[in-house]
């Protein structure tokens, strides 16, 4: 899961230095077209973890909209899970109805 994390960024960095460069524009106008510091902009570009909300600035600072994406991996995850959660209110109800507050 790390890696796939890792890779994320890295990606996700590279393409906002691309598409900086296809633009002309250097960090600095980047950055104030964004409204993040200078420094935020070109540790962003070198691929450092940053809060998806600057992300999202920076690429709009580009004239671009980041969209993000779920995909879900199995199937079967959303019925084990809706499952497990019928199975913790039976035992919520059986506990109520013996009388017991925790459970």
């Amino acid at each position: 899961m790390e890696q796939e994390h890792v890779r994320a960024i890295k990606h996700i960095a590279a393409l906002l230095g691309q598409l900086r460069l296809e633009r002309r524009i250097s960090l600095r106008q980047l950055a104030d077209e964004a409204g993040v510091n200078p420094s935020v902009a070109a540790r962003a570009e070198r691929g450092a973890d940053a809060k998806l909300a600057t992300w999202a600035k920076l690429f709009e600072g580009l004239g671009y909209r980041l969209e993000w994406s779920v995909i879900e991996l199995a199937e079967e995850i959303p019925d084990l899970l809706s499952e497990e959660a019928e199975r913790r209110r039976e035992r919520r109800e059986e506990g109520l109805r013996a009388g017991k507050w925790r459970f």
